[in-house]
């Protein structure tokens, strides 16, 4: 059987590694290698007259209220994990449930009161703020962490070079480009990304066999998981 590689920080990995054995009954070989590492960064006051908050990570929503959005403001959120971290931080959640794409075309449905602030790391994709201002609803951003790339476990290595066939969940282009640019992408590497412009990132850095899930959402990642696992 392959060899689960886990990429995301430590917490939600364990939280992934533990639905992937649920649902295939059984222990898994796993190596626990986050990509990337996460810290807060300077910034400024939350700008005046707020509404509401735009979510697009668990960070963002885990520093949403250290960067002085209130209790009970609405906070629009890319999907279900993001929304329950919001929850637990106070805000009334709204999941647009996956992606980028949705997330803008539900605020844009919705019409929220404005302005609005997208609360978000030094890197991110779909340039929320600027299409939702295109399309006449003022939205600031403030960016309050940024992404480092981390030296994989050494375990990684050890299996690539003993040629392991090596399972890895991607989920963001921050850390497809991570990993692989410290992976040898010529290794038998199964790649499961959770959107198109993951699966393009992955490609740029040379891997070869990539899955792009059907939803960009937990469940359809842990299924193509247990899928690509079982191939072996």
């Amino acid at each position: 059987m392959a060899i689960l590689v886990l990429t995301r920080p430590e917490e939600a990995s364990r939280r992934f590694l533990a639905a992937v054995e649920e649902r295939l009954g059984q222990r898994v070989a796993h190596i626990l290698s986050s990509a990337i590492e996460i810290e807060s960064v300077a910034h400024g006051p939350l700008p005046d007259g707020v509404a509401s908050v735009i979510l697009t990570s668990e960070q963002g929503a885990l520093r949403a209220r250290g960067a002085g959005a209130r209790a009970g403001m609405t906070a629009w959120c890319v999907g279900d994990r993001t929304a329950d971290v919001a929850r637990r931080e106070g805000f009334e959640a709204v999941s647009a449930g996956g992606d980028v794409e949705t997330l803008i075309a539900a605020i844009l449905k919705a019409q929220p009161e404005a302005p609005l602030v997208h609360i978000r790391g030094e890197q991110t994709t779909g340039d929320v703020s600027a299409r939702l201002n295109k399309a006449g609803l003022m939205t600031h951003e403030l960016v309050v962490y940024r992404q480092r790339d981390r030296t994989l476990a050494t375990e990684v290595f050890e299996a690539l070079a003993d040629g392991e066939t090596l399972v890895v969940p991607l989920f963001s282009p921050r850390s497809a480009g991570a990993f692989l640019r410290q992976a040898k992408p010529s290794a038998p590497l199964r790649v499961i990304a959770m959107s198109q412009a993951v699966a393009d990132k992955a490609a740029a850095c040379g891997a070869r066999d990539i899955f792009v899930v059907e939803r960009p959402d937990i469940e359809a990642m842990v299924l193509a998981t247990c899928r690509r696992i079982s191939m072996a």
